[in-house]
């Protein structure tokens, strides 16, 4: 061995070089701790990942054990599960019969309860029921009703149209049609119309049950002889019951606004829009109360003179007592001296509304007839209106009356004065709109018939 220090060659294992005498023992020992030292660090670290492998491997291990476990335990489950439905299903086909469809959803099963009411919205119902209510006409007086049955029956007051048989009907659009009265009765306010023209229109939808106090309403009619209007309300009151000209018994309350030649027309439910009353009276105390008579108490009426309808001579005969005297001895004096006055305020007022109805008609068709019966043959009147007729004719004005009030009715010995206000929208033949305001007096006089007719009208601008 050679000494690393002087590089002498040596004898082999000499402890100390024979040259320079350093010591071989000492870098000897030297050498065997960093080998030892390499030795411990590689087992060390073989110790370390020998660990590693086997942990990892019993992870692994135990993941497949428990994958092992549950999988019969899932299947177990679902087995059951199946054969737990298998058994409900067939239990409930033993329990139906066979020849019952299977309800598909529940979606499809949910059908809506029959005697559930479908709510609609307002203006959805008022413009669906006023192309089923109507004005009604006669010599003197005006009125509405309402489409009752497809076969053309209309269901009105029996005041509107009392003493006659044959009345005229207009619908929404101006169109005018005949009735003949089928039904009447001089103890209830009702009275039933047939008009052929109308049948196979379907009507409008009747309620069959009490409505309550607190449900919305909404009144259609022809007020102060402006058509198809409608006002809206409440039912404040039930089980009203009064006498005037005939019985009203058990009847509706109402604070929905109603005037004059709103008699007859519908009452209608505000959600369904369902017919619940005739609309009838107005308390002349107070003319924000009305009474509407329930239509639930007056169907089975109705119904029957729709099936059986009245003859024109048992029409006529239930009031015969408006065209003669009364049989009654206590009444006779007083039917005297009624008939002395040519004038009253309700037939005047029921007069003016109706001419200003038929006015509005005669404008839109610029047809003359549709007036001259109530003016005063030669009069100032008369003529004034067939000239003015004759000017517009053809030129495309429209009229649109929006207002009519009787405002005063002054009665005199041979005539009377009758002061309205008026608002209508006018269009001119350049089809500009304006809005026009006009307070009128209408001299009425009797002709030798007693029938009113219209001498003058004074227009004040």
């Amino acid at each position: 061995m050679f000494c690393p220090k002087c590089g002498t060659k040596n004898i082999e294992n000499a402890r100390f070089c024979s040259q320079c005498g350093h010591s071989h023992t000492r870098y000897q020992r030297r050498n065997q701790w960093w080998l030892t030292g390499i030795i411990l660090t590689f087992l060390l670290m073989s110790g370390v990942f020998i660990y590693a492998f086997v942990l990892d491997k019993e992870q692994s291990n135990e993941t497949t054990v428990a994958k092992t476990l549950q999988a019969p335990v899932e299947k177990i489950s679902d087995s059951a599960k199946l054969e737990e439905e298998a058994k409900d299903e067939k239990e409930a086909n033993a329990s139906t019969p066979q020849n019952v469809p299977k309800e598909k959803s529940t979606t499809e099963q949910k059908a809506p309860s029959p005697q559930t009411s479908i709510e609609k919205d307002k203006k959805e119902i008022i413009r669906e029921a006023q192309t089923k209510v109507y004005t009604i006409l006669t010599e003197d007086s005006l009125g509405s009703g309402f489409l009752f049955q497809d076969n053309g029956t209309i269901v009105t007051n029996a005041h509107v149209v009392a003493g006659y048989v044959d009345v005229i009907l207009r619908n929404e659009d101006g169109q005018e049609m005949n009735g003949k009265v089928i039904g009447i009765s001089n103890q209830y306010d009702v009275a039933l119309i047939e008009v052929q023209t109308l049948k196979g229109t379907s009507p409008l939808q009747i309620e069959m049950k009490e409505s309550e106090v607190g449900t919305e309403v909404i009144a259609l009619g022809s007020p102060q002889g402006l058509e198809n209007t409608a006002s809206i309300g409440y039912l404040t009151g039930l089980d009203r019951s009064f006498e005037s000209e005939f019985q009203y018994e058990n009847v509706y309350q109402i604070d929905a606004q109603v005037s004059p030649g709103s008699s007859g027309g519908p009452l209608l439910d505000g959600k369904t829009g369902k017919v619940i009353g005739i609309n009838s009276a107005l308390l002349t105390s107070d003319e924000s109360i009305a009474f509407s008579i329930p239509m639930y108490t007056m169907t089975e009426l109705l119904t029957n003179w729709s099936q059986s309808p009245m003859d024109e001579n048992e029409v006529a005969s239930t009031f015969n007592f408006y065209n003669e005297t009364s049989a009654y001895d206590e009444y006779a004096e007083e039917e005297k001296e009624t008939y002395d006055v040519p004038f009253d305020e309700a037939s005047l007022a029921n007069f003016i509304i109706n001419f200003r109805g038929n006015y509005e008609t005669a404008l839109r068709n610029e047809d003359f007839g549709y007036i001259e019966d109530q003016l005063l043959y030669d009069s100032q009147a008369y003529y004034e209106m067939a000239n003015y007729l004759d000017e517009i004719s053809g030129q495309g004005m429209v009229f649109q009356f929006t207002l009519n009030d009787v405002t005063n009715i002054d009665m005199q010995t041979d005539q009377a004065i009758v002061s309205t206000y008026e608002v209508f929208d006018f269009m001119n033949a350049a089809g500009e709109w304006s809005v026009y305001e006009r307070t009128k007096d209408y001299y009425v006089v009797t002709d030798e018939y007693g029938d009113y007719k219209i001498k003058h009208i004074e227009i004040y601008q």
